[in-house]
């Protein structure tokens, strides 16, 4: 409920004009964050897209240090430096954030090998939007991941949009069930 509340009031401020960055809401994928931040074991790692306040968020505990980075103040999360869609926390094991659309896939992807090779444990979180399944960096992922045995969690939160386009407006379904079979990979 918190999550919902905090980010209601951050949509609030940004129909006012206050912030000078774009923001990209999660309203209806909150369980997700509270799910993943759950499990998430202190050696694990997360790998964010632009849609990250949900995340960011549920790991701060707090809307200040967020809302100071929309701002750009020195104060915020990030220094005021990053602002809303690359927003990262490596304190609290967002390793990574990126506005490029499936660009957190692969880097996800690298960084779960380096643990593989420096024998570290831990298990990489990847969340994706439903438009990033469409990109050959999430099917190039899912194989690296699969092919180097590689512990990860991939996410794919689904929205239904694509900027201001329905899925159904754009391209025909994919259905991740049969995908995740044909790759071998739980689902």
């Amino acid at each position: 409920i918190w999550l919902r509340l905090a980010q209601i009031l951050v949509n609030q401020k940004y129909k006012d004009g206050d912030f000078l960055v774009p923001i990209h809401l999660a309203l209806g994928h909150e369980s997700i964050a509270v799910a993943v931040d759950e499990v998430m074991q202190e050696q694990d790692s997360l790998f964010l897209t632009h849609r990250n306040i949900h995340y960011n968020l549920i790991k701060m505990g707090t809307l200040k240090e967020e809302l100071d980075e929309y701002y750009l103040k020195k104060i915020g999360l990030a220094q005021g430096r990053l602002g809303s869609m690359n927003l990262s926390n490596p304190d609290k094991n967002i390793k990574y954030t990126s506005s490029i659309l499936g660009n957190n896939l692969p880097v996800g992807c690298g960084y779960a090998l380096a643990n593989k090779v420096k024998n570290n444990d831990g298990v990489v979180f990847i969340v994706t939007g439903d438009g990033a399944i469409e990109e050959g960096a999430f099917y190039e992922s899912l194989l690296f991941l699969k092919s180097n045995k590689l512990p990860t969690v991939v996410i794919v939160e689904n929205n239904e949009w694509s900027l201001g386009t329905k899925i159904d407006e754009r391209r025909a379904d994919i259905d991740l069930s049969k995908l995740a079979k044909s790759f071998d990979i739980e689902y």
